[in-house]
Formats: structure tokens, C-alpha cells, sequence
């Protein structure tokens, strides 16, 4: 099993946010971990704006460091995104959901509306 980490659940492995269950941190210890490229891009644009203060070499350099692997962004998850219903209109979630289920792998995200996507959900 491989795991699919939203953006935000990377930051909270990466900061020790008490937000993560210890389960969870437990899981994503022992299961081989996706970051999507476009979580380095979320992490981007939200740091030059000054939303986040850690920058997306950081956080890239970090995920990776605690184990994770890059997910590069396919031609057919770019379009596995116009598949998806229209439940909200982030395109880094729409991605990273589309990302899953095009690789079938789960994801693990703290966002509600995640839960109404075909996907299999595992909640921090």
C-alpha cells in the first residue's frame, strides 16, 4: 500500500502538529508516502504570498528527507481532473485526488469533502 498526503498533512508530519494522530503518524512511518509535485507548487504559491513560512525547497528537501517520494504530475492526472465531480474548486486537491485515482493508491487528508470523491480516505 502507498499512501497520497495532501499538502497540508505533509506539513503537519513535517512540523510535529499535534493535528496528526499518533496513529497516523504510525501508518505513514510504515507505508511508502506520496507528495505531489503539486504540493511543492501549493507550498509555492503560498509562501510567496506569505500565507506559509516554509519555502517549497524546504519542504520538498524535508519530505523527502522523512521518507517520501515525489509524485510527478502525469498528462492523465491532468486530465482524471475533468473527470472529477464538482465538489469544490481547488485545483491542488482536484489534482492530488485526481492523482489517486488515476496511481490507485489512498490518500490522507483532513478535508471533509474529500470523503465524496472516489477515493479511499484515510483521515489524520
Amino acid at each position: 500500500m502507498r499512501l497520497l498526503l495532501d499538502t497540508q498533512v505533509m506539513l503537519w508530519w513535517l512540523l510535529a502538529d499535534q493535528r496528526l494522530r499518533r496513529e497516523t503518524r504510525e501508518l505513514m512511518a510504515a507505508t511508502a508516502c506520496l507528495i505531489s509535485v503539486a504540493s511543492i507548487w501549493e507550498v509555492a504559491i503560498k509562501h510567496r504570498i506569505g500565507k506559509l513560512s516554509i519555502n517549497p525547497v524546504t519542504f520538498r528537501d524535508h519530505s523527502l528527507a522523512v521518507g517520501g517520494a515525489l509524485l510527478e504530475i502525469k498528462d492523465t492526472h491532468a486530465i482524471e481532473t475533468a473527470k472529477l465531480p464538482g465538489i469544490h474548486e481547488d485545483p491542488f486537491d482536484r489534482l492530488i485526488i485526481a492523482q489517486a485515482r488515476v496511481e490507485g493508491v489512498a490518500v490522507v487528508s483532513s478535508d471533509t469533502r474529500w470523503s465524496e470523491y472516489s477515493v479511499a480516505l484515510h483521515r489524520p
